[in-house]
């Protein structure tokens, strides 16, 4: 059984060849070209060149801990926990 109808129906439906044209990008002018930089950028590059800790206050506290001579802040730790908690939180 032939049938026609359906035949033309998916020539209709059939992907079509585009005339694919090529548009030239356009071409900016020699030295019309800015570049703005965030001031911000500046102090992002110096902070990556430090290092992210002190190894020298690492290595006191280490020799200080091994000494016996580090004595802890309870009340400056737990305070600074409060202050977490309520910042996470959003309490005042």
């Amino acid at each position: 059984m032939k049938i026609d109808a359906a035949s033309k129906a998916s020539a209709a439906y059939a992907p079509q060849a585009k005339s694919a044209r090529r548009e030239e990008p356009a071409r900016a002018q020699a030295g019309s070209e800015k570049v703005a930089i965030n001031p911000l950028s500046g102090q992002l590059q110096a902070a990556a060149a430090e290092p992210a800790f002190d190894a020298a206050k690492v290595d006191a506290i280490r020799a200080a801990i091994s000494a016996g001579e580090y004595l802890v802040n309870a009340e400056a730790i737990a305070d600074g926990l409060i202050a977490t908690a309520r910042d996470l939180i959003g309490r005042p």
